[in-house]
């Protein structure tokens, strides 16, 4: 759809369907630009020549939405998948919401609004094609983009039938298939863009060219609230014409969060990197909190142990106080984790035109509303003075929810009066990043094999700006008051302690390290009640089962996952000699998901790790794509193995020490273990699938380590403890 159709189109929806549900267009579904196509939904365009467009609201990260979404449309619409055409729903501000792609919810959010469109496209078209017949619509059946009449044998193709169903009413309810009929929805289809990402074709935000556009590198303050003092470009002249420009870049603050700078317009990539390196800028780096990692640590450590926390949780919800456990006979245990970057494989990026008052940008985006509500604001502009073309990502794990890369090549692009890309270097990726928040755990119960009748968890958090504490970032995966065990006197706390790096979303958000605590926590109880780590867990699911409760159904969702991942890893047989196991599980309730691993390990005597089998029992509900979600679960193995064993941000003078990937390492192909991976079948609405399988994988691992060397691990990541893999 291009932009002059698109704003056509918009014209006459504006107030006729509503966004959140995506209601049909009122009582004409003809295109306006006239019946060669029939668009019974903003997001369907179904042409004469038996194509159908599915315009899509929702990023392409690799997550593998551009299969997924169109199998929706496709199943009830009765069409060979491969005959979907995906196309970006063109932007626009007045909805930018609508096109963030985060919190593992493409599909929650589009299963049953894809599949409703769908089949009231199916109905106009059966309705249309009985009305050719003169039969009954409940007589006729479709296959195969066909309408057809099972008793005489006859069939209309889709495509001629478009003109007669443009002038039908959109049925407000129309039948869903149910799930037994499924022919697509859960079953293996083709990526409708592997030609294109193998042939090298597919499109990102790093790809794109524009007549007359220049580059930029952008040499950004160390610490984020760095002022520019003055800068020295005379080093860039020996570098040639190629080099255009050196303007200052501001900070703008009001969520875009982006670093004073001075960039380099240059006539490529190339060149603005080389003059990167040679300008030299004095810096105003003021004071910075907590300036060190080491200053970081101790100031966690001092505030779970000394300050009043900033918030605190009881089994009802949010509580006006907290208790710590005086029993003598309470367990307590901490552990620790790090900084964490995200490093996408295709850096950040961002191209901007600015025109007669307005921007057009180009790029990969999760987060598009931010657009509307953030820069917008900072550049005083209406929001529908941004124009957005949302391009697929390479990769993003949460850092490109962020438009610091956008507001940099606005303001340039302006200051040029060209269209400018900025790119980042790995190291400007590595080292402006919005990291996962370092976070120090206390946890103290008391427990028999049974029951836990008492439970603290407190969590020293790093937060930015100060005391400003983030649900997403830091509070869910166990001291939400979502502890997925059941507990008779439960409480929890949070404790602020302001960053010296800014902070963003990371892959499995707070879970991460919030489940690392408490999956290794219940391991220790475990232990130290001499009972099976599997044995106590079940012990405490099937004394917290309660009809009335309605954590219950969750419990036995994730009680299933734990029993499959416990039998697949045969739990209950003796390893081989000098192999170890370990186990954890992880209630992801933020997309209803729940999942389990289990390590068969040994180490060496010089602390080398060698992992025999890795197991995953999932419970993600309905699975719409099984090859996409497969793909999901893998790489949320590589993701996790790598932070738990090798990745670290550390902080010295409020900056990031680490560059690349040579300091904060991923697992390669040569270290990654046998994976055995279970999916649970389940007719339950489909959950999440980016996300879920990512925060059980380190305390599983870590629990079997404490297994195979009697030694707990509180800190991470593994290399700090002398391990290696």
């Amino acid at each position: 759809m291009n932009r002059r159709n698109f704003l056509r189109i918009s014209s006459f929806t504006a107030g006729a369907w509503l966004i959140s549900d995506l209601i049909p267009l009122a009582s004409d579904a003809r295109d306006r630009a006239g019946v060669e196509s029939f668009m019974p939904n903003p997001l369907i365009r179904i042409q004469s020549d038996g194509k159908v467009i599915l315009y899509v609201m929702k990023q392409e990260m690799g997550q593998q939405v551009d299969t997924s979404l169109p199998a929706l449309i496709a199943e009830e619409l009765d069409v060979d998948p491969q005959r979907v055409q995906v196309e970006t729903f063109a932007y626009d501000a007045a909805i930018a919401g609508r096109y963030n792609t985060y919190a593992s919810a493409s599909i929650r959010s589009s299963w049953q609004t894809l599949r409703k469109a769908g089949a009231a496209a199916r109905t106009m078209l059966m309705n249309a094609a009985a009305d050719v017949w003169q039969v009954s619509p409940e007589d006729l059946k479709t296959e195969n983009s066909k309408v057809i009449n099972p008793v005489t044998g006859a069939s209309l193709s889709y495509a001629n039938l478009i003109e007669k169903a443009s002038n039908l009413k959109v049925p407000d309810n129309p039948v869903l298939k149910d799930l037994k009929d499924f022919k697509l929805i859960g079953k293996k289809n083709k990526r409708t863009n592997i030609k294109k990402i193998l042939g090298g074709k597919q499109e990102y935000g790093i790809d794109v060219r524009l007549p007359g556009m220049v580059y930029a590198a952008v040499v950004r303050s160390p610490v984020f609230y760095g002022k520019i003092q003055s800068w020295d470009d005379s080093a860039l002249k020996k570098l040639g014409p190629g080099i255009l420009q050196v303007v200052p870049v501001s900070q703008m603050g009001n969520g875009v969060d982006n670093r004073n700078g001075v960039a380099i317009i240059a006539t490529n990539t190339w060149l603005a990197f080389r003059a990167q390196q040679l300008l030299k800028v004095e810096w105003d780096l003021g004071a910075i909190p907590n300036s060190s990692t080491v200053a970081l640590s101790a100031a966690l450590k001092k505030a779970v142990s000394t300050e009043k926390p900033v918030l605190q949780f009881d089994s009802k919800g949010k509580a006006s106080f907290f208790s710590k456990i005086t029993d003598l006979k309470a367990f307590k245990a901490t552990y620790e984790l790090p900084y964490l970057a995200h490093l996408a494989m295709e850096p950040i990026n961002c191209t901007a035109w600015y025109k007669d008052g307005k921007y057009e940008l180009w790029g990969g985006f999760q987060a598009p509303g931010a657009f509307a509500n953030n820069l917008s604001k900072a550049f005083g502009l209406d929001p529908s003075a941004i124009f957005v073309n949302l391009l697929p990502m390479g990769g993003a794990f949460g850092r490109k929810e962020k438009v610091d890369n956008a507001a940099e090549a606005m303001q340039l692009s302006k200051a040029t009066g060209k269209p400018v890309q900025v790119v980042f270097s790995r190291a400007d990726d590595t080292k402006n990043d919005f990291y996962r928040p370092a976070s120090f755990h206390q946890l103290t119960a008391v427990a028999d094999k049974l029951s836990i009748s008492n439970w603290r968890h407190e969590v020293g958090i790093a937060t930015f700006p100060a005391k400003n504490i983030s649900s997403a970032q830091d509070i869910y995966g166990g001291p939400a008051n979502d502890l997925c065990y059941p507990v008779n006197d439960y409480q929890s706390a949070f404790y602020a302690v302001e960053s010296p790096v800014p902070i963003g979303s990371w892959r499995s958000i707070s879970y991460n390290h919030n489940v690392f605590a408490v999956e290794s926590f219940i391991d220790e109880l475990a232990k130290r009640l001499l009972i099976d780590p599997v044995d106590f867990r079940m012990n405490l699911f099937k004394n917290g089962f309660d009809e009335n409760n309605g954590k219950t159904k969750h419990m036995q969702r994730l009680q299933t996952v734990l029993q499959k991942c416990a039998d697949a890893i045969h739990w209950k047989q003796k390893p081989l000699l000098k192999r170890f196991r370990g186990i954890a599980c992880c209630q992801y309730t933020h997309t209803d998901a729940y999942t389990a691993h289990a390590f068969e390990i040994s180490v060496s005597p010089e602390k080398a790790i060698t992992i025999h089998k890795v197991v995953c029992a999932i419970d993600c509900g309905l699975i719409i794509d099984p090859d996409g979600f497969r793909a999901q679960v893998e790489g949320s193995l590589v993701w996790a193995l790598s932070a738990a064993i090798k990745e670290e941000i550390t902080i010295t003078n409020g900056q990031a020490d680490q560059q690349s990937f040579f300091d904060h390492d991923v697992m390669r192909l040569r270290e990654m273990p046998p994976f055995e991976l279970i999916i649970v079948e389940s007719n339950e609405n489909p959950g999440g699938a980016g996300e879920p399988a990512v925060p059980s994988v380190a305390p599983a691992l870590c629990n079997a380590i404490a297994a195979a060397t009697g030694k707990r691990i509180r800190m991470l990541p593994l290399i700090k403890e002398g391990y290696t893999i």
